[in-house]
């Protein structure tokens, strides 16, 4: 039954936005029961496909099941590999860059004003990742033409293009809701919870190159960690 309701919402029977027959109509039409019918849509819900409302029905929120992000980088270079593994449309941010920054991130002074570009990252077949607001130097602006199609980082092409070099990245990563943008160019609402992903990247003296924020939707964000015993520490 999932299936099948699932094959539907992707042939656009029901638009994003739209509700799902009531569950009393499913059971009439499958011949089901309520608990089987309650069932399927609860594994629609897990795929990311539909929300489910007490006493509003089932929205359809998406027609594909949202791509899964598996957060599992370790170094500078996995960060390039995960850049040409995805896709990222730029657009320049509406307001004060300084008072698009969510609670938490800091927009240390940098050489001149800063600049604030924003967009959802997705995966090479099309799904949504997150959305991510950036903000760079405006010395470094010259740069966002050849960001165009986002096969690159924005942080490789500023090392290219200025002789500036990223020695760290400091990243923070905490539990949030999607703020109203993200909430809008992903498809959902601006109360969903959300892991909002913070960088600092940093030169060798700690002066900011240019600094990121990312909001995940909670429900296809997984984060995995691998550690290496220290023989040297205390038990």
């Amino acid at each position: 039954m999932a299936r099948t309701l699932q094959a539907r919402i992707a042939e656009g029977l029901w638009k994003i936005g739209e509700a799902l027959p009531t569950e009393q109509e499913l059971c009439a039409e499958f011949g089901v029961s309520r608990h089987t019918t309650r069932e399927a849509l609860r594994v629609l819900a897990e795929a990311g496909l539909v929300r489910r409302r007490q006493g509003s029905g089932t929205e359809v929120i998406a027609d594909t099941p949202p791509a899964l992000y598996r957060h599992q980088m370790r170094s500078l270079s996995e960060l390039l590999d995960y850049a040409a593994d995805t896709r990222l449309e730029l657009v320049p941010a509406e307001g004060d860059p300084l008072e698009l920054a969510p609670e938490g991130l800091t927009l240390a002074p940098g050489p001149g004003p800063w600049l604030a570009v924003e967009g959802v990252r997705r995966t090479l077949a099309g799904g949504a990742i997150n959305f991510t607001r950036i903000w760079l130097p405006a010395a470094y602006a010259s740069i966002l033409p050849e960001f165009e199609g986002g096969a690159r980082s924005v942080y490789d092409l500023i090392e290219r293009r200025f002789r500036v070099r990223v020695a760290e990245v400091a990243q923070e990563m905490t539990g949030a809701t999607l703020c109203p943008r993200s909430a809008r160019a992903l498809g959902r609402d601006a109360a969903d919870p959300a892991i909002l992903l913070l960088r600092s990247y940093l030169d060798a003296e700690a002066r900011p190159v240019l600094v990121s924020a990312s909001w995940h939707p909670a429900d296809t964000f997984s984060y995995s960690m691998r550690l290496q015993r220290d023989d040297t520490a205390g038990m």
